[in-house]
């Protein structure tokens, strides 16, 4: 598998069998009440919610069991290690870095726009957050995972939005392809993946092959559950990297919405800050991720001052590595205070709140029954429930340790070496 199928094929395809379900369920108006029988659906080794449809409980059984025969349990249990030692500048990367290359696709960015997405960056961050530390657990498709649960969600919920946006005719399928298709949910499966190795390698973070490999082959097994053909994920971090080049040159670029999503998420860190003396740290953080070109097509801010600080901190990073690297007892205490920072990080950037995922009643404009009511946020709404403290999830994830200028995003390095 090396992720070079026709990219026009993946294009328009999207997820026939999920789709198939959603339609159903619209068509009987039932939309709003699996959300609710689904709201106490939460971990894998749960019974599914009496009152389900048959056909999608059927589908929910067969989806969450799904778990490929080429999944390796061993790579599985090394990429905890990965995340133990490096889950601080893992979940930095994913919650601004790949979010933000996202949004260069301005497919992606206008889909986004057209399903309310744009107005909620908190809940997104909530629930990105939330999906990250799953993925990372000790046995994230086990029978009591969460992440298969909300992987199964994701599926539906992209499903949903290609039923209403055709039924909305808002968006032109001939003219842009499929909605939430195969390739657009690849580019987003590339940016989680084999871009936040890269990210790490821009943040003077030292990973080995091994690392890497087992990484990207953990989110190939992520994305079975989410609906993402095994034959579009490529195999290897080479292949992936010419994958997400060439996906970008051919759809990516500049687009309002996207430059509008950016804008949110980068008012989100700025509000988590007191005052406003730092807030150009985090954009210029981000240029240093994502390279000038897409930092232009976002129009993230520069400053000259914040990046020539970025380089101090990011030379700290460099020192900070080789203390892990060469002293046991600097490990511990750095593994300990990267639990207190990804703490500090996602209360304050989600409010410690997650929004549940649920299928949208509507898009912008347009429901498909008005016997409905849908929530102020159409996508992710229907109140909130505290998130799982992130200590816990961290104490869960991280148990003992274990001993011992801007870049264009083409210029992506080996694995294995700094920049």
């Amino acid at each position: 598998m090396t992720g070079n199928e026709d990219s026009g094929d993946l294009g328009r395809m999207g997820d026939p069998v999920a789709e198939r379900v959603v339609a159903e369920l619209v068509a009987e108006g039932r939309l709003g009440e699996v959300n609710r029988l689904l709201r106490e659906w939460r971990s894998n080794d749960q019974a599914l919610p009496e009152g389900l449809p048959a056909p999608l409980r059927e589908f929910l059984e067969q989806a969450r069991g799904a778990v490929p025969d080429w999944a390796d349990q061993t790579r599985l249990r090394r990429v905890r290690e990965f995340f133990q030692d490096d889950g601080i500048h893992i979940g930095a990367s994913l919650a601004l870095g790949s979010m933000a290359l996202a949004y260069a696709v301005p497919l992606g960015a206008k889909m986004m726009s057209l399903t309310h997405r744009l107005k909620y960056p908190e809940r997104r961050m909530a629930n990105t957050a939330q999906f990250v530390f799953d993925l990372m657990s000790p046995d994230p498709f086990g029978p009591d995972s969460r992440f298969v649960v909300s992987a199964v969600k994701v599926r539906l919920i992209h499903a949903t939005i290609r039923h209403h946006l055709r039924a909305s005719g808002s968006w032109d399928e001939e003219r842009d392809k499929v909605p939430a298709s195969q390739e657009h949910l690849l580019i987003v499966w590339l940016a989680l993946s084999v871009q936040v190795i890269d990210f790490l390698g821009r943040l003077r973070v030292t990973v080995t092959d091994e690392e890497a490999e087992d990484y990207l082959h953990t989110w190939r097994v992520a994305g079975t559950f989410l609906g993402i053909s095994p034959d579009a994920m490529p195999d290897t971090t080479a292949q992936a990297r010419q994958v997400l080049a060439d996906a970008l040159a051919r759809g990516g670029g500049p687009s309002p919405e996207g430059v509008e999503l950016t804008g949110h998420l980068l008012d989100l860190y700025a509000d988590a800050v007191p005052g406003r003396l730092f807030d150009g740290i985090v954009p210029a953080y981000l240029r240093h991720l994502v390279g000038k070109d897409i930092a232009g097509w976002l129009e993230v801010p520069r400053s000259w001052f914040w990046q020539a600080a970025l380089g101090g901190y990011l030379s700290l990073v460099g020192l900070l590595e080789k203390v892990e690297d060469r002293f046991h007892l600097g490990k511990r205490v750095l593994d300990k205070a990267g639990q207190v920072i990804c703490d500090l990080e996602f209360r304050i950037l989600t409010h410690g709140k997650s929004a549940p995922l649920e299928l949208p009643l509507e898009l912008a404009g347009y429901n498909p029954d008005p016997g409905q009511v849908a929530s102020a946020a159409p996508v992710e709404h229907a109140g909130e429930q505290p998130v799982i403290p992130v200590e816990e999830l961290v104490a869960e994830i991280l148990p003992e340790p274990r001993a011992a200028s801007e870049p264009d995003l083409a210029a992506s390095r080996e694995p294995g070496t700094r920049p």
